[in-house]
């Protein structure tokens, strides 16, 4: 009995709605096998609860909503919804800012967009990232990854050299397509640092730098992976190439990328803001 009258509460009802919501966007996407949205969508799905959590320790939940807008709120709900009973009708992108307009309707009304603007801004970095993948794949990303692999390669001692978007040793060559041009990891690099700046308050200066160091790490890791993979290829180890040449090795070095920018972060930022509550 207690369980169903908690669940008559609007906050209860809510946290069930977002539950179910987050359960089926993270089912549609497992069926997807796109390793590096996910990725994206966890990080994002997790900035927007902690904003709310934060609102929730403070008793800072707008729970004020009117007919209208629950309606519209729970039309753009079942928009998704209804989306999301084809896999291929579901908009990874889109459906998930539907989702948080729908709630944000339904908890606050239309008062709630300016109330909830943080997590709206959060949710709205799924539209962000095919903008950011397009950008990327403009910019020849291919030969820019070819140039500085080669590089490296030289620099370790290498007889390496390139050919338009190829990279080649004496026994062996790898040609880098837009798949391994480190598109994804780069582009989950931006995400990350914009999604820094809803959890650490930092600088003008501070944010600037993390927009540029995080992208230039994941491109810098990518490029080691990429030599990594013309390496294996010389010396004709097909199975450790194609391990880290699947989704799997993408996947290692994308969290190799997070991870070095989080200590960046938390030694920069984070443990001196740490220290100073501290003292």
């Amino acid at each position: 009995m207690e369980i169903i009258e908690k669940l008559g509460k609007p906050n209860y009802l809510l946290l069930g709605i977002a539950a179910a919501i987050t359960a089926v966007h993270f089912t549609l996407l497992e069926q997807a096998g796109n390793q590096n949205i996910i990725s994206v969508s966890i990080l994002i799905w997790l900035t927007a609860a902690s904003l709310l959590w934060d609102k929730h320790q403070e008793n800072n939940l707008a729970l004020e909503s009117n007919l209208p807008s629950t309606v519209l709120g729970i039309f753009l709900i079942v928009i998704a919804l209804l989306r999301s009973l084809s896999t291929s009708g579901y908009h990874f992108f889109f459906c998930p800012v539907l989702f948080a307009l729908g709630l944000v309707l339904i908890a606050s009304g239309f008062k709630g967009f300016q109330f909830y603007k943080k997590e709206l801004f959060v949710f709205s970095l799924f539209l962000l990232y095919p903008v950011v993948i397009r950008f990327l794949s403009m910019i020849g990303m291919e030969k820019l990854t070819a140039i500085f692999s080669t590089f490296m390669l030289y620099i370790l001692g290498f007889q390496a050299y390139r050919e338009g978007v190829s990279i080649i040793l004496p026994t062996g060559r790898v040609e880098v397509l837009q798949s391994c041009a480190g598109i994804d990891i780069v582009t989950l690099m931006i995400i990350c640092s914009i999604l820094l700046f809803f959890i650490v308050p930092l600088k003008t200066s501070q944010k600037i730098l993390c927009l540029v160091l995080a992208p230039i790490t994941g491109f810098l890791v990518n490029c080691i992976r990429i030599g990594l993979l013309t390496f294996f290829v010389s010396q004709s180890a097909d199975e450790a190439f194609e391990y880290w040449h699947g989704e799997d090795g993408s996947l290692a070095f994308a969290m190799i990328s997070v991870i070095l920018f989080g200590l960046f972060c938390w030694i920069s930022y984070i443990r001196p803001l740490t220290l100073e509550n501290l003292d």
